[in-house]
């Protein structure tokens, strides 16, 4: 991962082994890439293929992020996808201005940043390379079709009520319902409502609330359930029951003694 803020200094020619997948957050520029100049506007993505020469220069500044990717680990997410081997992707057109997949490469960067967990990250990355391939590579590969029975589903669930505090990864899920992780993220979506790394937040968060009741600090609470931390645990709670922990234990506690009275 790499990031700049009004960066104006150019970028000479040169090359990487990964793709690099490069957001454009404020300003612009051009990059110089196979023969050719292409204009990076505000809100748009650029890929660059490995061992491919590119230079990139602005005269307003940018502020970018970017992502690189090993080779290997997109033929490895590949295989997810598909259930079969295949050839690397070509996209011949670098600039994606599909605002769809610009959302999704955000999704990404802010669960790397913010060290969410594997299950998510994992998820995002497929739903990512999904579109990627579908919409904008040369060869576009099509998905097998695979019924996932409710009983796959109804495995997972449970797995991941036993194993809220661990950090799953997706092929962990796959591999124990004997189902490809972006089949099983699909089929789990759809008959839950919600996809796994999210249903197992709030696993966490159900859990993290009878904990809090029954004394344990937020410290506590956060390292018990899985969190990375406290500051990752509040932000969670927060976001999903719009109080904090602190001010839960305060409400549950005034309930319990009213009810008591």
């Amino acid at each position: 991962m790499r990031s700049g803020i009004s960066v104006a200094e150019p970028y000479p020619r040169h090359w990487h082994e990964e793709y690099q997948f490069c957001f454009i957050q404020a300003g612009g520029g051009e990059l110089f890439y196979r023969g050719a100049a292409h204009a990076t506007p505000r809100e748009s993505l650029f890929i660059v293929h490995p061992g491919e020469v590119h230079s990139n220069q602005t005269d307003v500044g940018c502020s970018f992020h970017s992502i690189y990717v090993h080779p290997e680990l997109i033929r490895r997410l590949l295989l997810k996808l598909t259930d079969r081997k295949q050839c690397l992707p070509f996209f011949p057109d670098p600039m994606i201005l599909d605002q769809d997949i610009c959302a999704d490469y955000k999704s990404l960067y802010a669960a790397l940043a913010n060290d969410e967990t594997h299950l998510q990250t994992e998820t995002i990355m497929l739903a990512l390379l999904n579109k990627l391939v579908g919409r904008h590579a040369q060869d576009p590969f099509e998905l097998t079709a695979r019924r996932i029975e409710q009983v796959a589903v109804k495995k997972v669930r449970e797995y991941i009520f036993d194993n809220h505090a661990r950090n799953i990864r997706l092929k962990e899920l796959a591999r124990y319902a004997d189902v490809s992780p972006f089949h099983l993220n699909h089929a789990f979506t759809r008959q839950i409502g919600m996809p796994p790394h999210a249903f197992q937040i709030q696993v966490r968060i159900a859990n993290a609330k009878k904990l809090l009741r029954n004394g344990l600090s937020p410290a506590s609470v956060a390292s018990t359930t899985g969190f990375a931390d406290q500051s990752h645990f509040i932000r969670h709670f927060k976001r999903l029951t719009k109080i904090t922990p602190g001010d839960y234990v305060k409400t549950a506690r005034t309930f319990n003694t009213k009810l008591n009275t």
